[in-house]
């Protein structure tokens, strides 16, 4: 990503409708997996660190780890705590084969060009029934210049990612879009900005959309309603939405 953009998602990952919905929704799907008491954990792409207390908080003995490309981001993790964070690409992780009991890339897959190897390192240092946790951007025809701003290669479908996972080895437990609430009045947004984008020739900035000011009774609204989808998502998985989560594993000695 952009500099620019790591910066303002570490200001604004605790108070920002998107980080706090999203947040909320993943901590209520990762609580619903039967881990390990002493789960091993990796936060591929960890960034600032926004998601490795929650992972932690997961059970009491879980040992988390954090890889990101970036090392700013990483010295700002291990400022607040996190010591065993790392530098690593998804597509050459340093960590020995069957090591972890949970890998999670959250909005990370899409950063990196090496797809595939990605997906193989991962399922590579998974123990067998290990869980791999992703959310991605969905939908290549909502591609924009906030995208290009955060260095996306690509987004995704269910079906094409799910394609993806079983390539790799791994089973898909669940696969289903999130931010589905409000995705009526996200997609004409977004839509209204491709096309202005396109007439328009003026430069695009580099501020990323969760940059735009909300006020703050907005913010709180917007948070709730998109929080509220975990208690959907505990029991169904929904045919469409502005990002898109996948639950896989990697299959046991009985299943391969």
């Amino acid at each position: 990503m952009e500099r620019s953009a790591y910066h303002e998602f570490r200001d604004l990952e605790d108070r920002h409708w998107w980080f706090l919905g999203r947040k909320s929704i993943f901590t209520h799907l990762l609580a619903r997996l039967a881990l390990p008491k002493k789960a091993r954990v990796l936060d591929l792409g960890c960034g600032m660190g926004g998601m490795l207390a929650e992972l932690g908080a997961l059970g009491e003995n879980f040992e988390v780890h954090g890889a990101d490309v970036a090392q700013e981001a990483l010295v700002h993790c291990r400022s607040r705590g996190f010591a065993k964070t790392f530098r690593a690409h998804g597509q050459a992780l340093p960590y020995e084969d069957a090591s972890f009991d949970l890998v999670t890339a959250f909005d990370t897959l899409e950063h990196i060009p090496q797809e595939t190897e990605t997906l193989l390192e991962c399922q590579r240092i998974l123990k067998p029934g290990g869980v791999l946790f992703l959310s991605v951007p969905a939908y290549q025809f909502l591609y924009t210049h906030q995208d290009r701003i955060v260095h996306h290669q690509r987004r995704y479908t269910a079906s094409g990612l799910e394609a993806k996972l079983e390539m790799a080895g791994f089973r898909v437990l669940k696969a289903s879009y999130i931010n589905f609430f409000l995705f009526p009045l996200i997609l004409p947004v977004v839509l209204l900005v491709k096309l202005l984008q396109f007439l328009s020739r003026s430069k695009p900035g580099n501020r990323t959309n969760v940059g735009v000011p909300v006020a703050l009774w907005l913010n709180t609204l917007l948070a709730r309603i998109f929080a509220a989808e975990r208690h959907v998502l505990a029991r169904l998985s929904m045919p469409i939405g502005h990002s898109l989560v996948v639950i896989s594993a990697k299959p046991t000695t009985q299943e391969e």
